[in-house]
């Protein structure tokens, strides 16, 4: 269950990093680039193509995650990416996040906590039932 949680907190973090990169590597065209301009950088800008790297690698990680974990809890967990690009934007970008944002990535961290703390041990012991759907009332 940690190596999973790892994986899957490795592969959020590589695609708010690949988010990054694409928001720095277009902000290099200038002020409202024309869509084709943000299209052709794909192919010709180096922090575009690196956070398409990022994003790519960050997806393949989340497979493998889900291939250990429930994707009813690791999904939700893929909010800690809000939080983390937005600190991110703001440490790197210098962008400024306002207080009312700041209060919806709280409460953003207190559902991941929540989510987080709702994992079982039990619920790694069983298998999966591929043919029913369970849902706790």
């Amino acid at each position: 269950m940690i190596i999973a949680v790892g994986i899957l907190l490795l592969a959020i973090a590589l695609g708010a990093t690949g988010q990054v990169c694409w928001k720095y590597g277009t902000t290099q065209l200038g002020q409202k680039p024309a869509p084709a301009k943000v299209l052709a950088s794909i192919f010709t800008n180096i922090w575009v193509l690196l956070g398409f790297l990022c994003y790519g690698t960050s997806s393949l990680f989340y497979i493998v995650a889900l291939s250990r974990l429930d994707l009813s809890y690791a999904y939700p967990m893929i909010a800690l990416s809000y939080v983390l690009v937005t600190f991110l934007s703001w440490r790197l970008l210098h962008e400024v996040v306002p207080a009312l944002r700041i209060v919806g990535l709280a409460i953003i961290i207190v559902g991941v906590i929540v989510i987080a703390s709702s994992y079982r041990a039990a619920d790694a012991s069983e298998p999966p039932a591929h043919s029913t759907v369970h849902l706790e009332r």
